[in-house]
């Protein structure tokens, strides 16, 4: 890396213009109006509780008190103005920000507003849980409108929710937003809820057809009960550095997700390290039901149901997910290879004196690199940090497995300078434990924000790559 922070393999595709701190995805647009901020009044479908706050969002019902107003763990605490999860917030609230943002004046600048467990502060600026959240724009009042109104709509418009949820999702609005992204609820507000009964009813009927009969131990081949001691020894070892999934109906449950996706998914049956993916969404929809940071949490007292119903909802994003990813976890597991090499090959024509230097070193890129596709780099960033991830991960669609590999390039370049000073034992302990703990949003922006750049300038040129 150049002392101007640039890297010199690509410092003339970007002549005149510098690495962006963010990328920006949503239309600049105007504050929303007195008469837009009125919440339409609905009537309920028959089968739908309004006083149920979790499915009354799903059916986009407006609720006048909802769970989850802050899961500090993931992100900073929504603007106190939409406390209330299906209210629209008012043009007037003040963001859930810090400190005034410097970077996205187009975005609406917010104030210290919205109060939320787990926020302290130390030496002047604001920490989420030990993270700082001194830049989080997508808590800016503007972005939270927008959020709003496009979700507000009879059926939602999930190119313009793709752009807008890439440069991170209100976390009072995630667990709706993520499951519109992954498809497994439709835009079309209407039919959500029959389609939500129904895949989480088809999920309790596969736990006694498969899970229950399996632990019982009766009629199961020597393989499928290998594949369920695997699940269990996995388990316990997912998420170390948070309490929650270590709660034992927590772990349970992710035991049936984990078991019953291999089962139904003989092509790669379960790998290590799927039980990795399967946090972000149990963090975030669990957090439909929880209160204060994610420190604090506990089932107890959570109705059996509600815990089957985020269950389920973890399983069928957890498919939609692996969907478009499987290749990862399959024989010989030629996704992770390919993704492997890619980044391999991006950081000699963006870096090549780093690449130089690890080739020197005697580093291959599969040493390190592997884990981080295999986990998607959950274990490599803070878990709040993570969840911001995912929510450009999530807006890539189709196009994750491609993104990927830029997004590791870019994370690798975070140290650029520092890695050419080191040895080969050195950089595998420094690569195996990539020193995150202190990053906050805006380092896992920077991330994004290059390889964003980096994808749009090597767009079509695959020849770079083979």
């Amino acid at each position: 890396m150049s002392s101007d922070g640039g890297f010199p393999g690509v410092r003339g595709l970007f002549k005149g213009r510098g690495f962006p701190g963010t990328v920006k995805f949503s239309r600049k647009g105007a504050s929303p109006s007195e008469g837009e901020e009125q919440q339409q009044q609905q009537q309920p479908p028959r089968h739908v509780d309004p006083r149920d706050p979790v499915a009354a969002g799903i059916a986009g019902l407006s609720v006048e008190s909802r769970p989850m107003e802050s899961i500090s763990s993931t992100s900073a605490p929504p603007p106190s103005a939409a406390s209330s999860r299906g209210a629209r917030p008012s043009s007037g609230s003040s963001a859930g920000d810090a400190s005034r943002r410097t970077s996205s004046a187009d975005e609406g600048g917010g104030g210290a507003g919205g109060g939320g467990g787990g926020a302290q502060q130390q030496g002047g600026a604001e920490q989420q849980d030990g993270v700082e959240v001194t830049q989080l724009r997508s808590m800016s009042s503007t972005r939270v409108a927008k959020f709003m109104r496009l979700l507000d709509e009879q059926v939602v418009d999930l190119e313009a929710l793709r752009e807008l949820s890439w440069s991170g999702i209100p976390p009072s609005l995630r667990p709706m937003c993520w499951r519109l992204l992954l498809g497994y609820l439709p835009p079309n507000r209407e039919r959500r809820m029959q389609i939500l009964t129904r895949k989480r009813r088809e999920y309790r009927d596969l736990v006694p057809d498969y899970y229950e009969q399996a632990a019982s131990g009766l009629d199961q081949s020597g393989e499928e009960l290998g594949a369920l001691r695997q699940v269990a020894v996995d388990v316990p070892r997912t998420a170390p550095g948070v309490a929650f999934f270590h709660d034992p109906q927590v772990q349970k449950s992710l035991e049936r997700i984990l078991y019953i996706w291999g089962l139904r998914h003989p092509a790669s049956g379960y790998v290590q390290g799927i039980n990795d993916l399967v946090t972000p969404f149990m963090c975030t929809f669990m957090g439909e039901h929880m209160q204060g940071p994610l420190e604090g949490w506990s089932l107890d007292g959570l109705p059996e149901s509600q815990l089957l119903d985020v269950e389920a909802d973890c399983y069928w994003c957890l498919c939609k997910l692996l969907d478009g990813i499987q290749d990862h976890y399959t024989y010989a597991q030629p996704g992770i290879q390919r993704c492997v090499f890619h980044t391999q090959e991006l950081i000699r024509r963006v870096e090549e004196p780093l690449a130089a230097h690890l080739e020197a070193e005697g580093l291959q890129f599969i040493q390190f690199a592997f884990r981080w596709v295999n986990c998607l780099l959950l274990r490599e960033v803070p878990f709040p940090l993570a969840i911001r991830l995912w929510d450009t991960y999530l807006s890539e669609g189709s196009q994750l497995k491609d993104f990927l590999g830029y997004t590791l390039a870019a994370f690798l370049l975070s140290w650029s300078s520092q890695l050419q000073q080191l040895e080969f034992q050195e950089l595998i302990m420094f690569l195996q434990k990539p020193p995150t703990a202190d990053w906050c949003e805006k380092d896992i922006e920077l991330v994004l924000s290059r390889a964003y750049m980096w994808r749009a300038s090597f767009k079509g040129a695959s020849s770079h790559f083979s």
